[in-house]
């Protein structure tokens, strides 16, 4: 018996409400609400009332309905809570680590702000999943229900935007099956969240969803314009070129000492990561010739896209002077950043010589704010002789597509990662490679292949267009002269 206790019933336990809950008053003011009659004592508990009070007297207590009539679900109704709740947490792993690794990592200043954003949207989840348990428990917190509703659209945006851009990559492993089964759960919640009208207590409902998509549309607008749209359309400028200099005959005059410029800087706004460099100084031997070189053969020269020279021709193989790189492959140019060359070509200087030196150079690189080469790329040679032998002996035969069986060659090989993390978790891993071939054939000019594959062995190759978002580019230039301009240029 409650001590002060009225004529009237202190305690009161309604009728439940939709959910299950029974409102329990006490003295005419609420104290609480019940799923169960342990719940119940739970909450007369903590209004001060006894664990031995008498719930059937109705001296004490007054039933506004069944006494029995409990029809709460509690498994359901916890297995619901606890599914949202997952979702919403593994949600918030996959934007917690996208956005660690491009607020640390990302090749872009944009990159490193949608990082941000990416990290700012787990905290939201994180407490999206903490509104679940108050949502599908007794809602003591007024705005539980929109709370999870936010958490669940920030779910759904990632997860299809994740799940697209993995299946037109056509990347069909990976993390492809978490995308999908976070699309199905999403399904779920916006089904769970629609029944139990979760939204309801947000004040302007249509003006808040308005400003928050005004909001999203323009910070995505913003951070595609600075990571995405900015790297590609501000070219590189990237000067690769070669010039002669000024000649000079040996003392027994048996020799052209040739200069030779190779220009190689950075003078764009990014930064660019060095594939492969060659150059090569090639001695062609020429005779003038009286007539005129055919129409046919001029026609077929111009349209192979070769220098045609309708009175010289060509009177023997070509020889190879001199070969080598501007830099190495993996070194990174910035902004300002000079790697051009000079070097020397020795040419033969006898009389009865007659011809031209060519030089050729190629280059190819990556964008820094588009791709990244591995730290590894630049110690990977492997060499097809035996380098530890003085014989190198022949080891191992390129590939068909790239020289003839009995080539040599050397490459470098290493994993090209892209500008953001978003674009590792939903496209394959690829691989950039660069070979240097040197053919067997006497004269024969060494040349150089780089392309990004599928294949750690570089066995599949990547079309143009899907090399493209690396901002791979490969410059190449030549220049000639006639033996007979650098004696003149040489004489005294």
């Amino acid at each position: 018996m409650l001590v002060g206790m009225s004529r009237q019933p202190q305690v009161i336990v309604h009728a439940p409400d939709g959910r299950g809950l029974r409102e329990v008053s006490l003295a005419g003011q609420g104290v609480g609400r019940a799923w169960s009659l342990r719940d119940l004592r739970r909450v007369l508990a903590r209004a001060g009332i006894g664990p031995d009070v008498d719930l059937g007297n109705p001296g004490v207590v007054r039933w506004r309905a069944d006494p029995g009539l409990w029809p709460d679900k509690a498994w359901a109704r916890r297995a619901g809570g606890c599914f949202m709740a997952v979702g919403l947490l593994v949600s918030a792993a996959v934007l917690s680590r996208v956005g660690l690794w491009d607020v640390m990592g990302a090749l872009t200043f944009g990159g490193r702000v949608m990082g941000a954003v990416f990290l700012a949207g787990a905290l939201v989840e994180v407490a999206a999943a903490v509104a679940a348990a108050d949502f599908w428990g007794k809602r003591r917190v007024r705005y539980c229900g929109p709370v999870v509703v936010l958490g669940v659209v920030v779910a759904a945006v990632t997860s299809l935007t994740l799940l697209v851009l993995q299946w037109e990559g056509g990347y069909r492993r990976g993390w492809l099956w978490l995308w999908a089964a976070l699309a199905l759960w999403c399904c779920w919640a916006g089904w769970a969240l629609t029944r139990h009208k979760a939204w309801r207590g947000v004040p302007h409902p249509r003006r808040f969803a308005l400003g928050v998509a005004l909001s999203g549309v323009v910070g995505a607008a913003s951070l595609a314009y600075s990571s995405m749209y900015s790297p590609y359309v501000a070219p590189p400028q990237v000067p690769f070129g070669a010039t002669f200099g000024k000649p000079t005959l040996n003392a027994a005059h048996t020799s052209l000492y040739v200069p030779v410029r190779l220009t190689f800087k950075n003078d764009g706004p990014a930064s660019i990561h060095v594939v492969g460099t060659l150059w090569s100084a090639t001695l062609w031997p020429s005779a003038y010739t009286a007539p005129r070189t055919d129409f046919g053969t001029w026609e077929t020269e111009l349209g192979d896209g070769f220098d045609s020279y309708r009175h010289e021709r060509f009177t023997g193989s070509s020889s190879v002077l001199a070969a080598g790189t501007i830099t190495g492959p993996g070194d990174r140019l910035d902004p300002g950043d000079d790697f051009s060359k000079d070097v020397v070509v020795e040419v033969p200087a006898k009389e009865a010589l007659d011809g031209r030196v060519e030089i050729y150079a190629i280059t190819s690189f990556i964008r820094a704010d588009r791709g990244k080469l591995a730290n590894s790329y630049r110690d990977s040679a492997e060499y097809s002789w035996n380098t530890e032998s003085d014989a190198h002996e022949h080891r191992w035969d390129p590939p068909g597509w790239l020289a003839a069986a009995g080539d040599e060659f050397f490459r470098y090989r290493a994993r090209i990662y892209r500008s953001s993390a978003i674009m590792r978790i939903t496209q394959p891993p690829d691989w950039a490679a660069m070979w240097w071939v040197i053919p067997k054939g006497a004269g024969a000019t060494p040349y150089m292949s780089v392309h990004i594959a599928r294949d750690a062995d570089s066995q599949e190759r990547l079309s143009d267009t899907q090399q493209e978002p690396y901002g791979m580019k490969t410059l190449q230039t030549s220049a000639d002269q006639p033996i007979a301009l650098l004696k003149k240029a040489a004489s005294p």
